[in-house]
């Protein structure tokens, strides 16, 4: 009887410490989280352009090194006149503002620095 009360403890431990560890989260999809920030930051991709290539074209400034360096990047672009040339501006955003979401997005999203 003893070793029964023994095994059916270590059972109920068991299951406890499994399903204790992280089931049902799933990780975040760093496209869509990128997205999101993109979105509340003001950013509108110019067509024919799309959210999910910005995301992929946004990898290329992994390189930089930075999310600050990113960000410097991408505040060379964010003035007015270059909206319609842009292919994804922060219309009637601060350049300033916009430039340091994008490169805090790209580098925690796009680079995977979270």
């Amino acid at each position: 009887m003893h070793t029964r009360t023994i095994i059916a403890t270590i059972a109920a431990t068991c299951g406890v410490l499994l399903t204790g560890c992280g089931a049902g989260e799933t990780p975040p999809d760093p496209r869509a989280e990128w997205t999101a920030e993109m979105k509340v930051a003001g950013f509108t991709p110019n067509s024919p352009h799309t959210y999910d290539e910005m995301f992929e074209a946004a990898k290329n400034f992994c390189g930089a090194g930075s999310a600050l360096a990113i960000s410097g990047l991408a505040r060379t672009v964010l003035t007015p006149e270059m909206a319609d040339r842009t292919a994804m501006p922060a219309r009637g955003k601060d350049p300033d503002t916009a430039a340091k979401a994008y490169g805090d997005a790209t580098w925690k999203w796009a680079c995977g620095h979270r």
